[in-house]
Formats: C-alpha cells, structure tokens, sequence
C-alpha cells in the first residue's frame, strides 16, 4: 500500500529553491571569476614573455663571426642556467638553432607568420608556456622563442592562480551564509500575513457567524484568495441559515398535527389499543423536540455567559429525571463535591446537554439496573448506565447527526438519532468536550468535561 505523502510547505519548497539558486550563483561566480583569473594571468604572462622577446631583439645584433646577444643583467639573471626559470632560443627560418640560454635546440620549430604564436612544452615532465615573435635582423628572418617554466617556485603569476579559487571562497562563503539568514528571516517575515489569515480563520472557527478575515495588511497577491474565502464564509452562513429555519420550520408545524393526534388519542376508550399509538406518539413528540433544540444550538451567537453552580443544575436534572427513571425500573443516583464548581454556562443548551445523557442511559438500562450521574469539581459530567455498552467501532459514530446503530434500532428504544448530537453540539458552545468510555461493571460511561469559570 502506498503512503499518501504530507501537505507540502511553501516555505521549505521556497528555502531549498532559493537555497539552490544561491549555491548555484555562488558556484558560477567562484568559476566565472577563476576562468577571469586565468585569462588575466595568461595575458600577464604573455606580455612578460613579449617584453623578454623585445629586449632580446634590440640587443641581438649579426656580426662577422656570428650571432651575439649581450643583455641587461636583469634579464639575463632570469635566463641564467642556475636560476632554471626561463630560456630562449633564437632560431631562423629554416628551423636551425642559432643561440640561446637553457637549451640547446629551437623551443618551436618556426613555421610562416606574422605575429607572435603561443606555445606549450613539456621539459622534464613540467609545463612550459612559451612566446614565439618572428623578426627581421639584418635582413634575416629569425624567430625569437622565450618560455617560462610554469611550476617554477618564483613564478608569482602562477601561485597566485592556484590559490585564487581558495580566496575566493573564504569570500564568498561568508556572503554566501549572510544572504542565506537574509533569506530565511524574509520568508519569516513572508509567512507572517499567512500566519495572521490562520489565527483570524481559527478565531471565525470559534467565535461563530459574521467573522471575516481582514484585509488590513494582507499583501495584494492573497486578496483574491480572501475574498473568495469571506465570500464561501457568507454563503455557508446563508444556507445554515436557511437550514436552521426549515427545521425549525418544519418542527413547529409537526406540533399541531401531533397535538391534535394526542387530543383524539386521550378520547381513545380502549386504553390497551391505545398504548402502542401513545408510545408512537411519544416518539415523534421526541424527534420534534429534539430538532428545535439542535436548530436553537446551531445558533452560533449562542455565548455560555452564565455563571452557575455544576452541582445544582446537575441535582435539579437528576430529580427532574427521577420519576421516569422509576417509571422504567431503574435507579437513578447523584452524586456532587461539597464544594461549588462554578462554570460559564448557556444554562439551557447545558441542560438539556444533560438531560440528553441521563435520558439516553435510562432507556439503555435493563430494568433493577442503575444509572450514576457524577459532577466532579474539576468541571466534568460523567453519566454511566448498567446497559449493554457501546462497542469501540460505534463510538466515533454516536454523536453524529441521524446516527443509529441498526442493532439498537432493532431493540424496544427508538428515536431521531440526534440525542448524543445535541449533547456535543453543547459541549463546543461551552469549549469543552464529551466522550464515552465503559462504565465499572459494564455499560457506557458518558463523560461531559466543561472548563471552570475564572
């Protein structure tokens, strides 16, 4: 089976683009300026060997006994046999030795052309570069040939170049990791509008209908993307409007017709037959009841801004819910800290939060069984049955809307399937949350965790 990969981040693709681009400049820069370097060095070179090559033409002079060259000292320590560095020939046209220092043959064999030619050597398994000028003596053609030796310690030229590419990264290192930070703390400051379009939509999430997001400081490139959000924001607004008032709607016109089957059943006289119809009856008088309450709790201006006491509401449910709790044969029991736990509540969609709980684990507790309700001073609810108890897949499932297990809906118990939806629905208007677990000896335990009042 495949993993699905994880939501990608804008700012980590950026960081690793922007990351790549900035090692490749640096990368291109370091071999540009080299390969700049080299070419530098190379004309240096080659004009330090032209220049040679010119003193040696201005003093080479024909005489009757032959060639005589008398350089400058200068220029002659650089050709001397004990320095090693450099040598030059001087050979004519047909390619005949005529004199020279460090060699004893021609450097180059000269071939026809006007301007000077650049050549390479390989003498004793070192490199050479070399310069060969052709020129006109005494109405000979001769060509000059000065070459340096590259890996000659006292050749600067050719250290500088070897160490250059070294400089040039302890520079641009530094730069290069300074524009790195540079880059980092701009997608910080990039992602501080995303950051504060997500703190905004959490805080819509929360706080309920009729909040926006801002379009104060967002940058121009994400308004389009806002305003299609606000605008699927009052659009949802609209149709839960619209939802909320067609149940409630529909609810309230069920309550005549139900009334006036009530009225014709109370004038039922065979009271046996009319048992089933009553529990029926009952039934859709339950259902009706319980979409009014869902359609009142979607009603996100609903605030829990009630201060109230957990244990009196909780002991005033309890003893509401006595009677039909011994109509069923079960025991109800309550029990609360000595101590007040004082919530901010919406005292109604709390209560019937509650109501729904004790309701729901009555009608699941066998007859003789119990139902336990607990107020904790830590702000939680806990109701627990002795019935049959709810299986691990069917827990994430209760509180949906319409649920129903189809081996419940099979038993004597029947309803709308919005109890434990209601109850929920409460749970996030208070800010708090509700969940099921087994109950000590068996059963479902129902815990209603509420957060405290300051």
């Amino acid at each position: 089976m495949s993993r699905r990969a994880g939501p990608a981040s804008l700012t980590t693709g950026a960081a690793i683009a922007l990351l790549a681009s900035l090692a490749t400049a640096a990368a291109m820069l370091i071999l540009l300026l080299a390969g700049r370097n080299a070419e530098a060095l190379r004309q240096l070179e080659e004009r330090a060997l032209m220049g040679r090559a010119a003193v040696i033409i201005r003093h080479l002079e024909h005489r009757p006994e032959g060639w005589r060259l008398d350089l400058p000292a200068d220029v002659a320590a650089a050709f001397s046999p004990a320095y090693g560095r450099a040598a030059y020939a001087v050979v004519d046209a047909e390619g005949r030795f005529l004199l020279g220092a460090n060699t004893a043959a021609p450097l180059k064999i000269p071939a026809p052309a006007d301007d000077a030619r650049a050549f390479t050597l390989d003498r004793a398994e070192r490199d050479w570069r070399g310069l060969a000028i052709p020129a006109v003596i005494d109405g000979q053609a001769l060509s000059i040939q000065v070459a340096e030796d590259l890996q000659h310690p006292d050749v600067l030229l050719d250290d500088a170049a070897a160490e250059f590419v070294r400089d040039v990264v302890w520079l641009v290192l530094p730069v290069f990791l300074v524009l790195c930070l540079a880059m980092l703390w701009l997608l910080q400051r990039l992602k501080r509008p995303l950051r504060d379009l997500a703190e905004q939509a959490e805080g819509i999430a929360a706080g309920g209908a009729g909040g926006r997001l801002r379009e104060v400081g967002v940058p121009s490139e994400l308004l389009p993307m806002l305003r299609t959000f606000n605008e699927a924001l009052a659009r949802l607004e609209a149709a839960q409007a619209e939802q909320r008032g067609f149940i409630a709607d529909a609810a309230h016109e069920l309550r005549t017709p139900l009334a006036v089957l009530q009225a014709q059943l109370d004038l039922v006289q065979d009271r046996a037959a009319a048992a089933p119809l009553a529990r029926d009856l009952g039934v859709l008088e339950r259902m009706v009841g319980q979409l009014l309450a869902i359609a009142a709790l979607d009603d996100r201006a609903l605030r829990p801004d009630r201060r109230l006491d957990l244990r009196l509401l909780a002991a005033d449910l309890a003893e509401y819910l006595t009677p039909l709790a011994e109509a069923r044969g079960v025991t109800l029991d309550c029990a609360t800290p000595a101590a007040p736990v004082m919530i901010l509540a919406e005292e109604e969609a709390l209560s019937q939060a509650v109501v729904n709980l004790l309701e729901n684990a009555i009608g699941h507790s066998p007859e003789g069984g119990t139902v336990r309700l607990a107020v904790t001073a830590e702000g939680r609810v806990q109701v627990a049955d002795s019935g049959p108890g709810i299986p691990d897949f069917e827990r994430k499932l209760v509180f949906r809307r319409f649920w129903r297990s189809r081996r419940r809906a099979e038993a004597r118990r029947r309803g709308a399937g919005l109890g434990l939806a209601i109850v929920q629905r409460a749970a996030e208007i208070h800010g708090g949350t509700v969940v099921v677990g087994d109950a000590p000896g068996g059963g479902a335990c129902f815990t209603l965790a509420l957060p405290l009042a300051d």
